[in-house]
């Protein structure tokens, strides 16, 4: 296939994800971390346009005022801002277009598109168009990973912006690259978009040592391409720091605080197996069984196929010289290997290793087109097949995973964090087996119509919304509920002030539902909102 043929297959392929993410973003609600974003976002935006038309300048104060404090502040120096400028800035092109919520949310649903149009370069180039295809499809069709893309959060566009820097190291090790700038500046804006990208050296250096051995001996290790060292050492940390306007001073301190935040962060609340856990030691398999119940079976299975096949055929796998499927295996486990430690903290569950899943679909279409072909063959010991039945064959056999995994995105949306996979037996199996049902406080939006379906007041009547708090504001702003329900308060002084009151059902949260009934004398919701049969969010009214 000529190469511009292929540019265009990726390219109408990351317009499909992009649609296909904007479209389900729709009906997801606000989650609790994107009004963080929007806001600091939105100031980063400012900023940058008042710096282009020289309305300030860039000393100490006023990057202090714009860009510094503590962690938790309100300028969210804990996160790089690459992402949230983006978000920022997308939100004054398109907000009068697009809507608030969704101008916030459109560079991740693009950076989506980037994903899959990426995966489906990489794996043409090794496999081919078949193999191509059927990886970028399931990497468009992983319903916890739309959901995700279709937030203003950071989860989704790392899981770009990694493996664009693995593509991109890949592509680097090639020795017709004399100056392999593109790496380095890749792998700084992962570090500008989420301090996961710090795990990605590990990987890399790795995989480097063995491909530099491999070609050079002990010698090679280092120099097989001491350039591509250079780029990453180098340009990496260079376009984090000039992204970042906070590290343009105490640069060392500012990086030192960050990752620290990081290295002892919190651990807030999460249900995994019937247990809330808040404080380590995790159990060692919560990345394991969290991804085997929320990655489509169809996929994993045929995953489970690809590996095998790699393994059988390690003397045939494409380029041999720069081992791509090292490479990839290396990148996966860099992602969710410290989950096994029993110290990560787990609370995001599969949000936080998203950058291994590009892996297990590249596997799983070489699983799935290994086992079409390998039936092909069979049937020809029979009888001769023509080209066209036996791309029939191929395309039946891929079409079942493809349209299996397509199933449960749909199944999954919107509230896919409560959506588990067959293996878990479904939302239902989830619940009962205790995973967690959701978290983010987003799956409030369920329940608005039912609120805004009241009869008409004049006077306030204030509403205990629960996890939903933050982004109760937008919810009114955007006419989704009346602007007389305000939100009551928190806690227990919260429910006492309120007319209405949701509880969104987490493990944690069960109290919710006692201070409710103790304070409005009743235990009967007037709604209770529902994933596939489970509760998620229920709604009372004080009578």
């Amino acid at each position: 296939m000529k190469p511009r043929h292929t540019r265009l297959i990726a390219l109408a392929l990351g317009v499909l994800t992009t649609l296909l993410v904007l479209l389900n973003q729709r009906e997801v609600g606000i989650a609790r971390d994107e009004v963080v974003y929007f806001n600091a976002g939105a100031r980063y935006a400012d900023w940058w346009v008042g710096l282009v038309t020289f309305d300030h300048g860039i000393g100490r104060e006023n990057l202090e005022k714009n860009w510094g404090g503590a962690p938790g502040g309100g300028n969210n120096t804990e996160h790089p801002p690459l992402i949230k400028t983006l978000f920022g800035l997308s939100h004054k092109l398109f907000k009068n277009v697009l809507g608030e919520v969704t101008s916030y949310r459109l560079p991740s649903a693009i950076l989506h598109g980037v994903l899959v149009a990426l995966v489906f370069l990489m794996v043409m180039q090794l496999w081919g168009l078949a193999e191509a295809l059927v990886a970028a499809l399931l990497v468009m069709l992983l319903p916890r990973a739309v959901f995700h893309a279709g937030l203003a959060c950071f989860d989704a566009p790392i899981m770009t912006m990694w493996f664009a820097t693995v593509y991109t190291y890949w592509r680097c090790l090639d020795d017709k690259i004399k100056i392999p700038w593109q790496a380095g500046v890749v792998f700084g804006l992962a570090l500008a978009t989420k301090h996961n990208a710090v795990l990605l050296p590990f990987a890399l250096a790795l995989h480097y040592g063995v491909v530099g051995f491999r070609t050079a001996g002990w010698r090679g290790i280092v120099m097989h391409r001491p350039r591509l060292i250079v780029s990453f050492m180098v340009l990496g940390p260079l376009t984090l720091i000039l992204l970042w306007p906070w590290l343009w001073f105490d640069t060392y301190a500012h990086v030192k605080t960050w990752l620290t935040f990081h290295m002892k962060h919190v651990h807030y609340n999460f249900e995994y197996l019937g247990h809330n856990w808040n404080a380590p030691r995790f159990p060692w398999h919560v990345a394991l069984v969290t991804t085997l119940f929320t990655v489509p079976v169809a996929t994993l299975a045929s995953a489970v196929a690809g590996a095998a096949v790699w393994i059988a055929k390690r003397a045939e796998l494409p380029d041999k010289h720069r081992s791509p499927v090292l490479l990839l295996v290396l990148s996966a486990a860099a992602s969710i290997g410290p989950f096994f430690l029993g110290t990560t903290p787990i609370f995001g569950a599969e949000k936080h290793w998203m950058p291994a899943l590009p892996t297990i679909c590249i596997a799983a279409a070489v699983g799935i087109v290994w086992a079409a072909r390998a039936a092909i063959a069979f049937i020809e010991t029979r009888r001769a097949l023509s080209p066209r039945v036996q791309h029939g064959i191929l395309a039946a056999v891929a079409g079942v995973v493809v349209l299996a995994s397509a199933t449960e995105t749909i199944t999954a949306q919107p509230y896919a964090l409560t959506w588990y996979n067959a293996l878990a037996g479904g939302a239902p199996g989830g619940a009962d087996k205790g995973m967690n049902r959701h978290y983010w406080g987003y799956a409030a939006r369920g329940v608005l119509p039912v609120l805004a379906a009241e009869p008409a007041s004049s006077t306030p009547t204030p509403v205990y919304s629960h996890d939903a708090s933050p982004a109760w504001g937008l919810y009114i702003r955007d006419g989704l509920i009346p602007k007389t329900m305000h939100d009551s308060g928190h806690e227990e002084g919260g429910i006492a002030n309120s007319k209405y009151a949701l509880v969104i059902h987490e493990k944690h949260f069960n109290r919710h539902d006692y201070l409710v009934w103790k304070i409005y004398g009743s235990v009967q919701p007037m709604f209770v909102l529902r994933a596939d049969g489970v509760p998620i969010v229920s709604l009372y009214k004080r009578h």
